[in-house]
């Protein structure tokens, strides 16, 4: 059971990768085997409880996939001392913006649904 769910997780994953490497722009093949993993999911392709119990696994220990990224940025620090302002100014400022397009885009769309 465990083993078809991991299958199907990381089909979709290498499907995304490989859609990735055929782009002629550079984008993340996790980003698109999220994307086909979602609209398999949205077109009852794949159910739910194909995946439901790896993908609870790998959502709880979520915390553990971003330790190399810490360190990575931890080990490179000397390069980015320098820019630690501007760094830190562009976290900030994304996180707003994001904050007010999903903010402005659930506003639109609850609209929308008491409209029909």
């Amino acid at each position: 059971m465990l083993f078809k769910q991991l299958s199907i997780i990381f089909s979709i994953y290498l499907l995304g990768e490989a859609v990735s490497m055929l782009l002629p722009f550079s984008f993340p093949g996790s980003i698109i085997g999220m994307v086909l993993l979602f609209i398999a999911l949205l077109l009852k392709w794949i159910k739910i409880e194909e995946i439901k119990q790896v993908s609870d696994f790998f959502l709880k220990h979520m915390a553990l996939f971003f330790i190399p990224a810490g360190v990575s940025v931890m080990s490179s620090f000397s390069l980015l001392e320098g820019y630690i302002i501007p760094i830190s100014l562009t976290l900030i400022l994304s996180c707003i913006f994001m904050l007010a397009f999903i903010a402005l885009s659930v506003d639109f769309l609850v609209k929308r649904v008491k409209d029909a």
